[in-house]
């Protein structure tokens, strides 16, 4: 079974991870493409946003894809949410690949990356301004770059503005818990 991993915060998740998701999973050829919301991020603060948020916004952004499931597994781990501890768990399900954008595709400051590297594939979407380093030896995704970020939605979020970036779902879900700003409903 081949099963594509794609973490990230996901605060919000946006279009462009909807895109992601899509090419992958149609140019892949996955069994199975389980999106994971990260737990307690090891290289920069947690997100202000609760998890269980982020996992409800996750899993409205991704229902009817068809082979997309949203994993809590790295929401229920204690302690930092390792990258390479996630794969570890889910190596016995198949081969795994690891999908990342370009901005995140030089894994030297990652726990293990050579572990990493050897439960899985790397798939790599195009980011603007970034390109993956000479030796990656990776899978690049055909798609337009993905010039969106989870931080710039939230601030256009916060401003009244930016609503088409995310599905309708999830932002009746923002304005309803009052994210980013927004009072609630």
């Amino acid at each position: 079974m081949r099963i594509g991993v794609f973490g990230g915060e996901f605060d919000p998740p946006h279009l462009g991870h909807l895109a992601v998701v899509r090419a992958a999973r149609d140019q892949l050829a996955l069994d199975r493409l389980l999106v994971m919301p990260t737990g307690h991020p090891p290289h920069r603060d947690a997100s202000p946003t609760a998890a269980e948020d982020r996992l409800r916004m996750a899993q409205l952004a991704f229902a009817g894809e068809p082979g997309v499931e949203v994993s809590r597994i790295e929401l229920d781990r204690e302690g930092p949410s390792y990258t390479v501890d996630t794969l570890r768990a889910l190596a016995p399900l198949g081969e795994l690949l690891l999908i990342v954008g370009a901005d995140q595709c030089d894994l030297r400051s990652w726990r293990e990356p050579d572990e990493i590297l050897r439960l899985a594939s790397l798939a790599v979407a195009p980011r603007g301004g970034y390109v993956c380093g000479p030796g990656a030896t990776v899978t690049e995704l055909a798609m337009d770059p993905v010039d969106l970020s989870s931080t710039t939605v939230r601030e256009r979020l916060a401003e009244s503005v930016g609503e088409d970036a995310v599905d309708p779902a999830v932002l009746g879900l923002i304005r309803a818990r009052g994210l980013y700003g927004r009072p609630p409903c």
